[in-house]
């Protein structure tokens, strides 16, 4: 019955909090350590936007029109040539690494940010006319339909 008290922690100047800590509970003080290295390495993450290096994640949106799919992925900070979109199977891989090496008095400051994301395409897309473009942040691929993928419409009946 003794495990089912709670137990205290102890404030970093060594006073005690509401809970006393039990000092021989190891998976306790290892779980504290791992929360401290994970706070110390992930203490802002995601970064956000107002740091001078883009958000980690990407806002994705894919438009099914009736003959094309148009997909746009914000990725600001790249350049144009950082991207890579490709199609693989029937997915549209987009990818996007940037690494900037800048020297700052007496060290150098070393910035890195990749971007990945895939998207199931339909049988029948014209792959060999997809368009890509990179504006204002935002990359855009539109994917062309051709007749097999751009499917047909059931009509639902009452009954």
């Amino acid at each position: 019955m003794k495990s089912l008290i709670p137990w205290k922690r102890r404030s970093d100047n060594g006073g005690s909090t509401a809970l006393a800590e039990r000092p021989r509970d190891m998976l306790t003080a290892m779980r504290r350590e791992l929360d401290s290295l994970f706070e110390r390495f992930f203490g802002d993450w995601p970064m956000s936007a107002g740091r001078d290096w883009p958000m980690t994640g990407w806002g994705f949106d894919v438009e099914d029109k009736e003959n094309e799919l148009i997909v746009r992925a914000d990725a600001p900070g790249f350049e144009p040539n950082d991207f890579n979109v490709e199609i693989v199977g029937d997915n549209l891989v987009l990818k996007a690494e940037h690494k900037e090496e800048e020297e700052k008095g007496n060290g150098y400051r070393y910035r890195h940010g990749s971007l990945y994301r895939t998207v199931s395409l339909p049988h029948g897309v014209e792959s060999d006319k997809i368009d890509a473009r990179y504006h204002n942040g935002v990359l855009e691929v539109h994917v062309p339909k051709g007749e097999e993928a751009k499917g047909k419409r059931i009509t639902v009946k009452a009954v």
